[in-house]
């Protein structure tokens, strides 16, 4: 089940936001970030806000893992070009329950925003 070889990144995108869910969390201290993205300039787009307590942390890891190596072909494949600001790390909050970061971070549900995936 963790071998995402086979998936398009936006496949790993829906299973990164079902994984990630509403990223809900009793406290602060659960709540983390994984860099997502393979901006061509170098670094992440961004950081992937989760909590601890509703994630997987190593599943999420090994998907967000998959997501950036497609995101980086992508890239390079598509002639993408990218700001060469460093996206730096959010500072986290609990915000009615659920993880919450400001910035360069993803919420929850911010996945499936910038795929265009709502339908």
């Amino acid at each position: 089940m963790d071998n995402f070889e086979d998936l398009s990144i936006d496949e790993v995108a829906q299973l990164i936001d079902q994984e990630v869910g509403n990223a809900r969390a009793e406290s602060l201290s659960s709540c983390s970030v994984v860099a997502i993205g393979a901006k061509p300039c170098g670094g992440p787009w961004g950081y992937l806000v989760y909590s601890e307590e509703e994630s997987d942390p190593e599943k999420l890891k090994l998907l967000v893992e998959r997501y950036n190596e497609l995101d980086e072909i992508r890239m390079k494949e598509e002639g993408y070009g990218s700001t060469c600001d460093y996206a730096t790390e959010p500072t986290l909050t609990l915000e009615n329950g659920s993880c919450h970061g400001e910035g360069y971070a993803w919420n929850a549900g911010d996945i499936i925003e910038r795929h265009n995936l709502n339908n």
